[in-house]
This record gives C-alpha cells, structure tokens and sequence, in this order.
C-alpha cells in the first residue's frame, strides 16, 4: 500500500504558507459566493409562495451564520487580502440590493 504524504504547515517556506492562507480564504469565499446566490433563488421563489424554497430557510439559515461567522474572524484577524475584502462586500451587497429592491 502506498502511504499518503502530508505536508506539514510549518516545514512549508514562507511564501508558500501565505499562498495556502490565500487559497483556504479564496474557497470560503466562493463557498459564500455560492452560498449567495442559492439563498437569493429561494427568496425569490418564496416570495411567490413556493413552499419547498421557504422549507430549506432553516438549512440556509444555519449555513449563512457558519460562513459570516468563518469571514468575519478572517476580517478581524487581517488574514484576508484587499482583494477579498473587496470581494466578500461586494457579495454581501447583492444580499442587501436584491433584498430591498
């Protein structure tokens, strides 16, 4: 059998740690970006009344606290590049614009 091979974090150089770091905030935020756009297709169909979108409020609603909770230690922390600040406001503008149009 082959064994699998694990790179640890701290045998890594440095540029290389950094581009890791940028890497795991490049998917959170596509998770959120996903996230997004799968929260505002059933607030839209909930508000026409279909009832199957409403019942997954629950799900989306866990989901949603879990990634703002994952950012926004990220924010706070400065592990995020301006690049991906920029990013995860412009997400969190299409919330607010689809929201109140």
């Amino acid at each position: 059998m082959k064994r699998n091979k694990t790179i640890s974090i701290t045998k890594v150089p440095e540029k290389n740690k950094e581009n890791l770091i940028t890497d795991k905030w490049d998917k959170k935020l596509n998770d959120y970006d996903n996230y997004v756009k799968e929260y505002l297709l059933h607030y839209k169909k909930s508000l026409k009344g279909n009832t199957m979108s409403l019942s997954k409020y629950p799900y989306l609603k866990v989901k949603s606290e879990s990634l703002n909770k994952k950012l926004n230690k990220g924010i706070m922390k400065k592990l995020l590049t301006k690049k991906q600040l920029i990013k995860v406001f412009n997400i969190r503008k299409k919330i607010v614009s689809a929201c109140c149009n």
